[in-house]
């Protein structure tokens, strides 16, 4: 009993100098995203802009982006880009990593290195290399395409192929940092497993189906909630590539919200209440995810 006492006494006394050390975290957190999220909040009620004074407007904003028919394609092609672009860098994030786990060392070393500068360049510059890369008359893509007998594509004023030019600079953009992780969580899957399952005459596609990727599912699911997260709000690429076109085919709502940011005579209200909405409908998509993953483990448990 004393020593119980003993210890509670010693956490309480500790208690001061973790609450201190949590201060400049709590600060920090307060400051930039609980007070701007609660002012966006407020501004979102409001018709205002820089040049004139707030005029209350309730739920208006709201209704007006939900109505919104460009905003309603804009999420449509949200969805459409994570439909291609999550499966497309899990798949090839998966191979480059099962590639590097066969490779020497001291190679699978510089190779982790040349496929990670992709993730040091920034969104708009990788559009603008892509945009040289794909451009009608003198881009890449189209001489290969002409050396091979084909006709050239207009990639900017096609829907489907300006879709498919987009995806390419992002899946660059993500292939080193995806990579690494995959090849982390392959290296520390038990070399036992494996071993049994050559024993037991599996073979190399047995073992990735029944083995490996099994033991890559958190890897997969931290990697699908991180993908869809960052797809939703994807902005800098297809706003260098395309602009929202061919007829707005490639708006999506991050680059609708930063038009409209641009338009002097929108009112700002509007695109706050646009920004929280696409912060609504995240937060959604990631805490049903996480419920599905819970009821998955309370089963398995």
């Amino acid at each position: 009993m004393s020593r119980m006492y003993k210890y509670t006494a010693m956490q309480r006394k500790d208690m001061p100098i973790g609450y201190a050390m949590l201060l400049p975290a709590l600060l920090g957190l307060s400051v930039f995203v609980v007070v701007p999220l609660v002012m966006a909040v407020q501004k979102s009620f409001y018709d205002w802009n820089f040049y004139k004074d707030s005029v209350y407007v309730g739920l208006q904003n709201f209704r007006l982006i939900l109505t919104n028919k460009v905003f309603q394609r804009a999420i449509v092609t949200a969805f459409k880009f994570v439909l291609i672009l999550v499966p497309l860098q899990v798949i090839v994030q998966f191979a480059f990593a099962n590639v590097l786990v066969g490779l020497s060392n001291r190679f699978s070393n510089i190779i982790k290195v040349v496929i990670y500068i992709p993730g040091i360049i920034a969104g708009i510059i990788a559009g603008i290399i892509f945009t040289f890369i794909f451009e009608y008359k003198g881009g890449l893509a189209n001489q290969l395409i002409t050396a091979l007998g084909g006709s050239r594509i207009a990639f900017r004023n096609n829907a489907f192929w300006a879709i498919i030019s987009i995806c390419f600079p992002v899946v660059w953009l993500g292939l080193g940092g995806g990579t690494i992780l995959n090849f982390a969580g392959l290296v520390n899957v038990p070399g036992e497993f494996y071993e049994a399952a050559s024993i037991d005459g599996a073979s190399s596609f047995q073992k990735l189906i029944y083995i490996t990727i099994p033991q890559m599912k958190n890897i997969f699911v931290l990697q699908t909630i991180g993908m869809t997260t960052g797809t939703l709000q994807i902005l800098e690429v297809p706003m260098i590539m395309t602009g929202g076109g061919p007829r707005e085919q490639t708006l999506t709502p991050m680059l609708y919200m930063y038009n409209n940011f641009r338009d002097q005579g929108r009112s700002m209200g509007y695109t706050v209440a646009g920004a929280l909405l696409m912060m609504v409908l995240i937060a959604a998509i990631n805490s049903l995810v996480f419920a599905i993953i819970r009821s998955e483990k309370s089963i398995e448990g």
